[in-house]
């Protein structure tokens, strides 16, 4: 039995103990604040890069350079002669895209610097054919740390790489299906009005030439007396001003296809809202309705004729973007000098429009239609198309005029580019990308 003389001399030991326990909590209480603050910071920069790296591949589908390879199945090595500059357009265009999502991406509550554009930052692969790759690298220095100051460190880093691809079929004779969605209901001739040559061409191969920024527009292939009187006679003559291209009304969902009436199954419809399914699918995000490359990709139908100052398409396209009439009436504008510069996009004067009159990344004017290939002259009967393609376009405005001016109530647009898809598919699922409303998909994948 120990006397108490004995165990006077163990007194303060606890505190001592506490002490030192107390040092060793902290120590690992600061490292485990050190490992979530880095595996924090590692997730904002890899979410930082995927944002980056996704909005690099927007602006490279939008710049219309995937379209400029003329040689089927080949890299772009010799490519249209414009290609060069739509390159480096689309490189400017990426990394300003890039810079302008930096800020919102923080890792450690500031954001990862600003890129310093050259020719291989972003780094872009375009050797592949319509179907450039881009991959942006990111670090972040100078992490808060608070147990690694004990080791004399002032703090971390992280890095990360996200790469991101933009899909175009086109000059791919082979090819993975796309599949974009939201789709306006005019099937567009195969036709360039400027050259007379085929969009898209055998092969899949979009014409060397092709006019991404020209303007044109698209008019019924319908007579102009009442009832059932769109029989298709495609592709034109290209002795206008402004040039024009020839469409079929479409067959859309809700629709008889022979009586003008439905009702259009959609998910974003605005305001305006007409009362027929063709005007609803040009004013609405139409899902309902598929379109698919190939034969038997849509249907056309014998319908009054939705062309003039008051037909569904007129009526439409105003309404989707937000025109007040014919012309240019308070809707986005473009201005796009293909490939010298980017395209801008003015927001219109529309009411209720906080941005009325500043630049804006996107607008409802930029729409995906489809491309068919030539019908038989006169074609009596509705029925099946072959699609051939897309193209993405800005609606510029209905054309105004006279009644008896052929051109009066056609839709005017800017091309602003092609996805071919007159091959064979290879028999992979569609490509969708994003929410899949542009033909030119963009989508995260493993670095190649």
């Amino acid at each position: 039995m120990m006397r108490r003389g004995e165990r006077h001399g163990e007194r303060g030991q606890t505190i001592i103990l506490v002490a030192i326990s107390i040092v060793a909590l902290l120590g690992v209480a600061a490292l485990a604040i050190d490992v979530v603050t880095l595996y924090v910071a590692s997730s904002e920069i890899k979410r930082a890069a995927d944002a980056a790296a996704l909005a690099g591949a927007k602006a490279i589908a939008d710049s219309g350079v995937t379209a400029l390879c003329a040689t089927a199945n080949a890299p772009c090595t010799a490519p249209d002669p414009n290609f060069l500059s739509a390159q480096a357009l689309a490189t400017q265009m990426a990394c300003a895209a890039i810079n302008a999502v930096l800020p919102a991406n923080t890792i450690a509550g500031a954001p990862p610097p600003i890129m310093t554009c050259s020719a291989s930052n972003p780094s872009i692969d375009w050797s592949r054919q319509g179907n450039p790759v881009i991959t942006v690298s990111l670090t972040r220095t100078g992490l808060p740390t608070f147990f690694a100051k004990i080791w004399g460190r002032t703090g971390s880093t992280v890095s990360a790489s996200s790469t991101a691809e933009v899909y175009n079929p086109s000059n791919n004779s082979s090819y993975t299906p796309i599949a974009p969605t939201a789709v306006k209901p005019w099937l567009v001739a195969n036709f360039d009005p400027y050259t007379g040559n085929a969009l898209v061409g055998p092969g899949n191969v979009v014409e060397s030439d092709i006019g991404i920024g020209r303007t044109f527009d698209l008019n019924p292939d319908c007579g102009t007396v009442g009832g059932l009187n769109c029989q298709p006679s495609l592709p034109p003559s290209s002795n206008s001003s402004p040039p024009w291209v020839q469409y079929l009304p479409a067959c859309v969902a809700g629709e008889l296809c022979f009586t003008g009436s439905g009702s259009v199954l959609n998910n974003v419809c605005p305001s305006c809202e007409g009362s027929s399914s063709l005007e609803q699918s040009i004013e609405c995000a139409d899902m309902a309705t598929t379109y698919s490359c190939g034969v038997g990709g849509a249907s056309w139908y014998n319908s009054p004729n939705p062309g003039g100052a008051n037909g569904p398409s007129a009526a439409g396209a105003e309404c989707l973007t937000h025109a007040s009439g014919a012309g240019i009436n308070q809707q986005d504008t473009l201005s796009f000098p293909f490939p010298s510069g980017p395209p801008q996009i003015t927001s219109g004067t529309y009411p209720g429009n906080p941005y009325a009159g500043s630049l804006v990344s996107t607008s409802s004017s930029i729409v995906t239609i489809p491309i068919i290939a030539t019908l038989p002259h006169w074609q009596p009967l509705p029925g099946t198309v072959t699609v051939v393609g897309f193209m993405q376009a800005f609606i510029n405005g209905v054309e105004p005029g006279v009644s008896n001016d052929p051109n009066f109530g056609d839709i005017n647009i800017t091309l602003l580019n092609i996805a071919g898809c007159n091959g064979t598919s290879n028999g992979n699922p569609p490509v969708v990308g994003g929410q899949g409303t542009s033909p030119v998909a963009v989508r995260l994948i493993a670095a190649p």
